[in-house]
């Protein structure tokens, strides 16, 4: 499994270079995108607050939208992902903070 960390960077690259990414590779970016959210919210003990994320639903509607993306578009749509991973990122390690757990 990959770290929030590197799927932040991912989905940066793939945001920066939108127009060279295939449709498929859009796709594939954006599923990754989901599932990281997804499980972040679920680790959290909040898996609630990714149907009431309007930006999760920005990106769930992405995945599953069988027509053509706009740069523009995906472009929008993964930096809104990237700003929810972020807070996932941000609640985990104030979580972690709090409950004083150490690094592994």
């Amino acid at each position: 499994m990959k770290s929030t960390e590197d799927v932040i960077a991912e989905l940066t690259r793939a945001a920066l270079h939108v127009d060279a990414l295939s449709e498929g590779e859009k796709l594939s970016v954006i599923a990754r995108a989901y599932v990281t959210i997804q499980e972040g919210w679920e680790v959290l003990g909040q898996p609630e607050r990714q149907i009431a994320s309007l930006e999760t639903m920005d990106v769930i509607r992405a995945g599953g939208v069988p027509v053509h993306l706009y740069d523009d578009e995906m472009r929008a749509i993964l930096e809104e992902a990237i700003k929810v991973i972020q807070q996932i990122e941000a609640a985990m390690q104030a979580k972690k903070n709090a409950t004083g757990a150490s690094d592994p």
